[in-house]
């Protein structure tokens, strides 16, 4: 078919203004869209044309509606509503979502959590995964180990912890839990061999006393064994390994209303059957350096009296967050003796109210909850109001 120069050019001149118009219409689409995105007063129709309406991912931040029921009766346990069975009032609770427990939100989004009522519900960030802004869900069944915990704390309950005796690993087992005290006891001594002796252990219940020092067992690293065993207490017994070099750094001791310290390179030991003695011999105008709790501290030695059997320093202690500075003296035993043996309680009763703040990831780590909802199978109903793709 032959056609004429000028249909040629027509029919050219239609296909260029058609390119122009896609274009055009192309442009336009990218720019309502990045608009959309980057505006939050936008009518939702138009960020649904161009967007499709947001899911929950991790690391979203949610506001959302819910109503907490037990499975096995279907009442009701918690709400965000003020009316839960009419959905009206109240406030939507403010969900990042994330399934590390430890996760935080960005700064941005700092009144956001992952917890409902500080607990970490896994089932519940699970089950919001997937829906969209205005969705309703029922979440669940949610079994106990992905709600409030496997298992309610009480009598009888083990689980391992170092909180009590700093760095050794103790195993107790719970004789007795009240509204005001748990009652603990340190279980499979038995099996515990050689090990290291603690600095300290709490004693919390005694409110004038509620740190025990005890004298420099650790100097000498899996040294310590058990010699005797009673129902309430364990006799402990340290075997020295070195009679000097204790340690490569200034240490501070306390035990028995006794303070002293442990010079690198200038304290002995000497033991026998039934006590251990550490002697110090630090160069006069020496310095040491310790650097603790955003203290610095210069402590130099300023005589040493070997006639009395003392060692006289001075405390230079600098405030790192004050700016300032504090000088002191002090006269310290050159020796301090302290019984090979030792006798420990196996009992421990402590104040409810630090149960959570000493043990709260121990017993979540052996499946133990202090939720009054710890064992118990629920059900959310949810109800999507906002997301935020905050990360």
């Amino acid at each position: 078919m032959i056609i004429s120069f000028a249909t040629y050019m027509k029919s050219k001149t239609k296909r260029n203004v058609a390119v122009i118009l896609l274009a055009v219409i192309v442009a336009g689409a990218v720019a309502a869209v990045t608009i959309a995105r980057n505006s939050d007063i936008l009518p939702e129709i138009i960020k649904n044309i161009f967007m499709g309406k947001n899911t929950i991912e991790i690391g979203d931040c949610v506001d959302v509606h819910y109503i907490g029921r037990y499975a096995s009766n279907n009442t009701i346990f918690a709400s965000s509503y003020d009316d839960p069975e009419n959905k009206t009032g109240g406030s939507p609770l403010k969900i990042f979502v994330s399934t590390d427990p430890d996760a935080s939100p960005p700064d941005k989004y700092s009144d956001y959590s992952n917890r409902i009522d500080q607990n970490f519900v896994e089932g519940f960030i699970d089950g919001l995964i997937g829906l969209k802004e205005g969705d309703t869900k029922t979440i669940g069944p949610i079994p106990p180990e992905k709600a409030y915990g496997a298992s309610k704390l009480g009598a009888g309950a083990i689980f391992n912890t170092t909180a009590l005796t700093q760095d050794l690993n103790q195993t107790l087992q719970v004789l007795n839990l009240t509204d005001k005290n748990i009652s603990l006891k340190w279980i499979n001594v038995e099996h515990l061999g050689n090990f290291t002796m603690p600095r300290m252990i709490l004693n919390i219940e005694n409110t004038l006393q509620p740190v025990l020092f005890l004298p420099p067992y650790y100097l000498w690293e899996n040294s310590s064994e058990i010699i005797n065993i009673t129902n309430d207490t364990i006799t402990v017994k340290t075997t020295p390994t070195k009679n000097e070099s204790l340690s490569n750094e200034i240490e501070l001791f306390n035990f028995d209303n006794k303070i002293g310290f442990i010079f690198p390179e200038a304290t002995t030991a000497v033991w026998n059957d039934t006590t251990i003695t550490i002697i110090s011999s630090p160069k006069i105008g020496k310095n040491y350096t310790v650097n603790s709790y955003g203290f610095n501290i210069t402590v130099t030695v300023e005589d040493v009296d070997f006639a009395n059997n003392t060692i006289n320093i001075s405390l230079n202690i600098s405030y790192a967050l004050e700016g300032s500075e504090e000088k002191s003296y002090q006269i310290l035993n050159r020796t301090a003796e302290f019984n090979r043996t030792i006798i420990l309680s196996r009992i421990y009763t402590i104040p409810r109210m630090y149960l959570n703040y000493l043990f709260g990831e121990d017993l979540e780590r052996a499946g133990y909850s202090l939720h009054g909802l710890a064992g118990e199978t629920v059900y959310f109903d949810v109800e999507i109001e906002r997301i935020y793709k905050c990360s």
